[in-house]
């Protein structure tokens, strides 16, 4: 039959081995919420940089057509008008 000396160190020793299985599973939910937190994070800020860029470049299409058809307007007028100075 077991001693109950041996019951009580078997028993503490399952104690502390749930305790470490207990931890380690808290550590590895705690690391998984930061993955996520942070995968949330980095989405939103490509997201934003991406639409800053898209902005950019529409401001720059936006600038290339005005300057395009002011040219087309005094080349229109230029036309109109052959004996005017510049």
């Amino acid at each position: 039959m077991t001693e109950p000396k041996d019951l009580l160190l078997v028993n503490e020793q399952l104690r502390r081995a749930k305790r470490r299985w207990k931890a380690l599973a808290l550590a590895a939910c705690a690391a998984l919420i930061l993955f996520v937190v942070s995968s949330f994070v980095v989405a939103a800020w490509e997201r934003m940089r991406f639409k800053r860029r898209a902005q950019a470049v529409m401001s720059q299409a936006v600038i290339e057509a005005q300057a395009r058809d002011n040219q087309a307007r005094v080349n229109a007028q230029r036309a109109a008008n052959p004996g005017k100075p510049r």
